[in-house]
């Protein structure tokens, strides 16, 4: 249960302010679980959170754009060439956008803050949640597969330190691409 509110707050919380993307709770979550189908349900959880936190963004966005736009240069890894980025991929297809924007290290709030200017609510939601789902599930069923079924002779402590390096060179990788200052 704790686990599966942390999910939802950090779904929330990365699609609002955080910069650290849910996939990297959901394929801890994949590592510690014996069940797949609770794979599923932190996925759905987080996907959940991360919609809430988008329709969060986006109502902001609609009332003050501005001031939504500059907070979301204030965090961490987040440039002034991401947001040209999202306008430029909305103004040439809103859909292609929305469905691919959370695919290719773009954080998904600058899609939600940028949306209203581009399409209402209802479509955002439609597109973005399945593409932000999708994701989520296929890096945390990576997870649960390397962990149940290749990597079983490992203690779940080792996986663990695997899985902290994983996501540090990730981390690494991106930060060197888009410096967090």
């Amino acid at each position: 249960m704790v686990m599966m509110m942390l999910v939802f707050i950090w779904g929330f919380s990365e699609a609002v302010w955080f910069f650290i993307i849910p996939d990297v709770i959901l394929s801890l979550h994949a590592l510690r679980t014996k069940k797949f189908k609770y794979v599923l349900y932190a996925n759905l959880i987080c996907v959940t959170g991360a919609a809430a936190g988008g329709v969060y963004v986006f109502i902001w966005s609609s009332l003050d754009a501005g001031r939504a736009e500059a907070f979301m240069t204030g965090i961490p890894a987040v440039h002034d060439y991401m947001i040209e980025h999202v306008h430029r991929a909305m103004t040439d297809s809103i859909l292609t956008a929305l469905i691919t924007g959370p695919l290719f290290g773009v954080p998904y709030k600058l899609f939600a803050a940028a949306a209203p200017e581009y399409t209402g609510i209802v479509l955002f939601l439609l597109f973005t949640v399945p593409a932000r789902l999708l994701r989520f599930i296929a890096v945390s069923t990576v997870a649960f597969v390397l962990s149940s079924y290749v990597f079983t002779t490992l203690s779940g402590r080792l996986k663990i330190i695997i899985w902290c390096c994983v996501w540090i060179t990730v981390y690494f990788i991106y930060f060197s691409i888009h410096s967090p200052f």
